[in-house]
């Protein structure tokens, strides 16, 4: 799926100003939503931008948020989408211009977290009894981390002996790896961590790290180098600093 496809806004409606709208009228919706989306911190949803707009219909909304997608082709930005929360970003190709006004580089997952992750990801809901007999380690220290950063979050109880506490991905976890949804995620067939898997695992998060092609978080970075997966004794002898 190209970056165009899979980052710009997803409405099936035309970006055509509505016929409520003068043309006008839509040009200056557009440039409302736009000096919104400008000045945001956050992804914003719909009802964050009627918020600001009052009496606006969510339909003129999306078909504002089209329209500005169409107008940020052949922009060193282009409007991104993540779970119906929307936000102008940057290319990966002016990345590395970007991140030169950053005195500080955030730091990256560690290997252990980038494992963990991946877990969750493909097998949520997940207890972390699961994850440990996947990964063949104690996973407390690194779920917890990944729950502080908002990148996992509480799913549910399982049901069983117990009552151990089930763990899925959020809404941030999609957005740190450019993902408008899990549906976008690579495939995977099982994930067991045996060594033949830990290959296509390896293979897989490569590829999500490619999805998000050098769109570096403010909070996280994802490197090619934090991807290369070690077996599970190895990734035991990490210092827990580097979460």
């Amino acid at each position: 799926m190209s970056e165009s496809n899979r980052n710009t806004v997803r409405v099936a409606a035309t970006a055509k100003a509505p016929t409520t709208f003068q043309n006008s009228d839509f040009e200056d919706l557009k440039r409302r939503v736009e000096a919104i989306l400008f000045s945001a911190e956050a992804p914003l949803d719909i009802s964050d931008f009627r918020s600001c707009l009052g009496e606006i219909a969510k339909d003129d909304v999306r078909l504002a948020l089209k329209a500005l997608g169409e107008d940020c082709e052949g922009r060193s930005f282009f409007l991104f989408e993540s779970g119906g929360r929307f936000q102008l970003r940057t290319r990966a190709q002016w990345s590395d211009v970007v991140a030169k006004q950053f005195a500080v580089r955030p730091r990256s997952l560690s290997k252990a977290a980038i494992e963990t992750l991946a877990i969750v990801a493909y097998r949520q809901p997940i207890t972390r009894a699961e994850i440990n007999n996947i990964r063949g380690a104690d996973s407390a220290s690194i779920v917890a981390t990944l729950k502080e950063k908002d990148l996992l979050a509480v799913a549910g109880i399982r049901k069983e002996v117990g009552n151990p506490l089930e763990f899925k991905t959020t809404a941030k976890f999609l957005e740190v790896f450019g993902l408008a949804s899990l549906k976008d995620m690579p495939s995977l067939r099982s994930l067991q961590m045996r060594p033949d898997d830990r290959a296509q695992v390896q293979k897989s998060l490569l590829e999500l790290d490619a999805i998000a092609s050098g769109e570096e978080s403010v909070e996280e970075v994802l490197t090619e180098q934090d991807l290369a997966l070690l077996p599970p004794e190895e990734v035991d002898q990490e210092p827990s600093s580097v979460l």
